[in-house]
């Protein structure tokens, strides 16, 4: 698509089309959707399972969007830390060895709902 919109605003031609493939319906609005961030018209054509899509680009009209899809998929698909698990403390006085060694032995409890910046 950046290749289409590319040459049609450096051509002398006021626009130029694309022709896919046929395709499922879940990539044809896929399609539809980059089409519309590039400013194109996109129709679909033809049938089940032969249905496919143009894409145009009109001259002045279409244009590069300013993020590329890999970086706003990298953007929204950005990993939080992992949750800090807090070891649970008894609240006893005097801890004997035997109760000190069941504490240690226990397994740390996370709290998933308690994220630490």
């Amino acid at each position: 698509m950046k290749n289409l919109v590319e040459l049609t605003n450096k051509g002398k031609q006021p626009k130029r089309s694309h022709c896919f493939p046929p395709m499922n319906r879940e990539h044809r609005k896929m399609v539809h959707e980059l089409a519309e961030a590039y400013a194109l018209e996109s129709v679909s054509y033809d049938s089940e399972p032969k249905r496919n899509v143009v894409i145009t680009a009109h001259k002045g009209k279409a244009a590069c969007p300013r993020w590329s899809l890999t970086s706003v998929i990298e953007r929204e698909t950005a990993r939080a830390p992992p949750p800090i698990a807090h070891i649970k403390q008894h609240s006893s006085k005097t801890a004997s060895g035997s109760t000190r060694a069941k504490m240690l032995k226990e397994e740390p409890e996370i709290d998933y709902f308690d994220v630490q910046d």
